[in-house]
């Protein structure tokens, strides 16, 4: 009788706790993005299954499911738990923004692992009586819900990593939006963003450039809000100030005091604003009064910073001169030489390097290997500082971060560099993580190949956007 009373308490224990559960229903995208519904819900009879597990008293409709093992129980638990991650997941602002989009890879994945977990969920409901051969199918169940659990791990970092990449843009485009207004603006949210991105380098995680579009008003719909083009400025800007802070730590003036370059990188797009978006969505050439209107846009971001952020006079001195070039060819003054503040120098070669690896309306971003030639003949033939522009070699031809295409057709990214100046054939031979073979086949786990090592193969190239979001984007959607 102890042995009877000691189940006793445990299902009703377990009743217990299942009662204070929320309903079993991952709130996802629609598989069907032309269904209004807003979830996929898990079907109703394994409310019933766990219902049963539980010994609930309740009366329920339909045919009740088999009873279960202590491992088939113990699966429909782990399922109870993912549901919950999955509902966590889809309650997220970006995700709800971005629900209805048949082309964003975070989406699609999404979509796909409600799918799997709907599948699962529909298999633990369809067990037979026969306990050895529940004991079979429990082996698929754990190998679907530990397919769910990954899924669920890869789309909860990419999901981080997209609220990051918003966040930064967000928080420079509001004191764009702020100063363009005539409001003073605090710089304190410029100076953190400035020690988390000299941090990424420090720790050399990946160099990902981003992009939003010139007339982008929000990054979701339901996010914060900036006039444009300001989001499209921040956007550049934080790309410019992550490639000065991995240059800051070569420069002896300003090694040992690295914000104050990162933060002048983060502003000196501030008087694009007064740029109509119209403008800087042009294909075409622009007009010599649309050409003047721009080159008028460093002078004016030093004094919107001179006039709206409080201490800034020094990342003024720097904004003013960012597009000035050392042959004189540059703007708005046409200075020369030691004529431009070393800080102004600093910022034209980042400045230069992290436009190239961007697309602009009038082009598509260039492969990193020949953004750093461009920006080293530039120096070269005196435009650019030469000193700043052999810091960018540290970068090496392939950032760390970066999706490339290998000689041999394969798909790999960039996990680390051998930077070394006395080796010219280092920047071109890292180390990669493979991923896909040349056929397009994800493998099952990256192979890494040291290229400093390899006595054949090598790197052909950046692989662009859309190459990536058609071999990776539906395994890998923080990658794209």
């Amino acid at each position: 009788m102890s042995d009877v009373r000691g189940l006793l308490d445990r299902i009703s224990a377990f009743r217990q706790r299942l009662e204070a559960t929320p309903r079993i229903i991952p709130e996802a995208i629609p598989i069907d993005p032309a269904d209004a519904s807003p979830t996929v819900a898990v079907p109703e009879v394994f409310e019933r299954s766990l219902r049963q597990i539980a010994g609930s008293g309740t009366a329920v409709e339909g045919p009740l499911p088999p009873p279960l093992t202590d491992r088939a129980r113990n699966l429909l638990a782990a399922a109870q738990t993912l549901v919950a991650r999955q509902r966590i997941f889809a309650a997220e602002p970006i995700v709800a923004g971005i629900a209805q989009s048949e082309g964003d890879t975070l989406a699609a994945y999404h979509r796909e692992t409600v799918g799997v977990l709907d599948c699962a969920v529909r298999l633990a409901h369809s067990f037979p009586e026969s306990p050895s051969v529940q004991l079979k199918l429990c082996d698929g169940l754990q190998g679907m819900l530990g397919i769910v659990g990954e899924r669920l791990t890869v789309q909860e970092r990419a999901l981080a990593r997209r609220k990051a990449d918003y966040a930064r843009i967000d928080r420079v485009a509001a004191v764009y939006t702020a100063m363009n207004l005539r409001q003073t603006a605090a710089l304190a949210p410029v100076a953190t963003l400035a020690e988390e991105l000299l941090d990424d380098a420090r720790q050399t995680k990946p160099l990902r450039f981003i992009h939003t579009d010139v007339h982008s008003v929000q990054s979701y719909v339901g996010g914060m809000e900036s006039a444009a083009p300001a989001r499209y400025l921040a956007a550049h800007a934080v790309n410019a100030a992550q490639v000065v802070a991995r240059m800051v730590p070569f420069d002896y003036e300003w090694a040992s005091r690295p914000l104050v370059p990162i933060v002048a990188a983060l502003m000196m797009e501030c008087g694009m604003m007064r740029v109509p978006p119209s403008v800087l969505a042009k294909a075409e050439p622009l007009t010599p009064d649309e050409r003047r209107i721009i080159e008028q846009h460093p002078q004016y971001g030093a004094e919107l910073l001179m006039r709206y952020a409080a201490d800034a006079k020094p990342l003024a001195a720097a904004v003013a001169v960012h597009h000035e070039r050392s042959d004189g060819t540059g703007y708005p003054g046409g200075l020369k030489g030691s004529a431009i503040a070393p800080l102004g120098r600093m910022l034209a070669t980042a400045d230069t390097y992290a436009a190239l690896c961007s697309p602009r309306p009038y082009r598509p971003a260039q492969d990193t290997r020949a953004a750093l030639t461009d920006v080293l003949l530039l120096a070269e033939h005196g435009q650019l500082d030469k000193d700043f522009a052999e810091y960018l070699v540290n970068l090496t031809f392939y950032p760390v971060g970066s999706v490339v295409e290998l000689t041999d057709g394969r798909i790999g990214m960039v996990a680390a560099n051998h930077a070394n100046r006395m080796d010219p054939r280092s920047p071109g031979r890292p180390v990669v993580a493979i991923l896909a073979e040349a056929d397009g086949t994800v493998l099952a786990h990256p192979e890494h190949v040291d290229f400093s090592l390899a006595s054949r193969g090598g790197i052909l190239r950046t692989l662009p956007a859309d190459r990536r979001k058609e071999v990776l984007g539906h395994r890998y959607p923080e990658l794209i």
